[in-house]
């Protein structure tokens, strides 16, 4: 699987650097959250379009914006990734499901149980990321808080990386 990129571009300039198994960060600029995928190879990403887990390509995915791959929330969640064929092949068994709450099961977790294996208990996080957004590692992956990712992508949110490499 790739390395992550952090410079987000046009989802044709990405294509040539994915890797099957890549989680795909796609920008929304007028959100607090981004959207999520994961590429599974040939252009195509699996993602939850609500309320349904979905195959596009990439490009339809995206909607003209932009893209980046982001394979870093080993960094938060402290553990390894699966092989990338256990990665695409747990994405593959969701498509078509009825997937989507906006508590539990949004985009973000979808992608975090393909290529980790763990559901992540989105109250818990909710409850530690509220009393002290600036020390938990959890702000970087809760979709549900204002000190989710997209904060610590603009600076809003510091998070201490060196305990958890």
């Amino acid at each position: 699987m790739g390395a992550s990129n952090n410079k987000f571009c046009s989802a044709d300039r990405l294509l040539p650097r994915c890797e099957p198994g890549d989680l795909v960060e796609i920008l929304h600029p007028s959100s607090t959250f981004n959207h999520w995928g994961v590429y599974v190879g040939d252009g195509y990403i699996i993602h939850v379009r609500q309320p349904w887990v979905k195959k596009e390509t990439l490009a339809q995915a995206a909607g003209g914006r932009l893209v980046r791959v982001n394979n870093d929330k080993h960094k938060v969640l402290k553990c390894k990734p699966l092989r990338a064929e256990k990665i695409v092949n747990t994405a593959y068994d969701q498509v078509g499901l009825d997937w989507y709450n906006v508590q539990f099961y949004g985009c973000e977790m979808f992608v975090i149980r393909c290529r980790y294996g763990i559901k992540v208990n989105v109250a818990e996080l909710y409850r530690e990321v509220i009393t002290e957004p600036k020390t938990t590692p959890y702000a970087m992956c809760n979709p549900i808080v204002m000190f989710g990712h997209q904060q610590h992508e603009n600076g809003i949110v510091e998070l201490d990386y060196q305990n958890y490499d």
